[in-house]
């Protein structure tokens, strides 16, 4: 996964995600625009809301940058990805682009654009780059993954789209180092009773 922003001139930069998916499975993926949206660890949702016509309210905060974001989302989608533009901000818009590769499977390239607006403003304006785009590359490969992986398990899809995907990124560290210390827990209690029944059987064999 190339997960270092390219400079395409002055005015844009890209991650490229390699996926476990074909393009046909990735397309499916990408569409679902608030779920990418919110895979993204630096981003603190506090509203996102259908608004009709391809368009979405999008309230958050980006850590990466310590702001508070508010605008709106024009979505349009097409054979070859998606295409995000933006009501304000530095970011004019972003572009997910699927990449069919030679040996089935599809690749995801990102790519943030800052040429909107004039060079004058976008120098004045330059602390408001979004910093969160290689982490959001880096988000999404592990959750494509883990999808892949995972998705067979009873129930896993489930928690991931209505109980993971709503969470705050504090609230999904906090859940995933409880899970962590409960399997830990588990298997030490695991250790214990077999060793117990190890040494209850040389007892009764004495």
């Amino acid at each position: 996964m190339n997960t270092e922003p390219e400079s395409e001139g002055q005015d844009a930069a890209w991650v490229t995600i390699e996926t476990p998916f074909d393009a046909g499975q990735l397309k499916g993926f990408v569409d679902d625009i608030e779920r990418l949206y919110r895979i993204n660890s630096l981003l603190e949702f506090k509203e996102w809301r259908n608004i009709g016509n391809g368009k979405y309210l999008f309230r958050a905060k980006n850590l990466s940058l310590g702001k508070s974001l508010e605008m709106v989302l024009n979505v349009a989608a097409d054979e070859g990805g998606v295409n995000v533009t933006y009501s304000s901000g530095l970011k004019t818009a972003t572009r997910f682009r699927i990449e069919p590769n030679p040996d089935g499977l599809a690749s995801l390239v990102i790519t943030d654009d800052y040429g909107g607006l004039p060079a004058e403003e976008r120098e004045a304006r330059i602390d408001e780059v979004d910093k969160s785009l290689v982490q959001w590359g880096r988000d999404i490969h592990r959750y494509l993954h883990q999808w892949k992986r995972w998705s067979w398990l009873p129930g896993w899809q489930w928690y991931m789209r209505r109980i993971w995907q709503p969470m705050k990124p504090s609230a999904r560290r906090i859940t995933f180092m409880i899970v962590a210390i409960t399997l830990a827990e588990f298997v030490l209690f695991l250790f214990v009773i077999l060793i117990f029944w190890l040494e209850l059987g040389k007892f009764l064999d004495l």
